[in-house]
């Protein structure tokens, strides 16, 4: 549907059915993965099972080129968002940064990305104004007789 739902619905796409496809692909998914974590692990214990994970899944989003305010990004963007990620925490780990700030780095990625991205932003919407006022500006060319 990308960043206008309302947009999507007047060209006849159905986005009460996309949003809920979204949401039941999600919840599947999730679904099977933890059964595998819980095969991986041998145990389930919510305790201390998926700590945060929502936290890592963020990081690679934002990592991999997603939009926190959505419609921008692309699978490829993802998986290069987890290896990114991936690679980060294991430099964390070789530093030698105590794994409490783990956390701390991790929102610092986020909050890198989602500052990047609203400059990016500002910076199309003035390279788009920019081009509108141009053409404004110009006159209209007239045909040769």
């Amino acid at each position: 549907m990308g960043k206008n739902e309302e947009a999507a619905r007047y060209s006849g796409i159905n986005t009460r059915r996309v949003i809920v496809s979204a949401y039941v692909l999600c919840m599947l998914l999730t679904g099977l993965s933890a059964i595998f974590f819980a095969m991986y692990t041998r145990s389930v214990q919510p305790a201390s099972h998926g700590n945060f994970y929502e936290l890592y899944g963020i990081a690679a989003a934002v990592l991999g080129g997603f939009s926190l305010r959505g419609g921008e990004g692309s699978i490829i963007g993802v998986v290069l968002g987890v290896i990114l990620l991936q690679v980060l925490q294991n430099l964390v780990n070789l530093l030698g940064i105590p794994s409490s700030l783990n956390f701390a780095v991790m929102g610092s990625v986020i909050l890198a990305g989602v500052i990047t991205d609203t400059q990016f932003s500002a910076y199309r919407e003035r390279r788009r104004h920019r081009a509108t006022m141009s053409l404004v500006d110009k006159p209209a060319k007239t045909p040769r007789r």
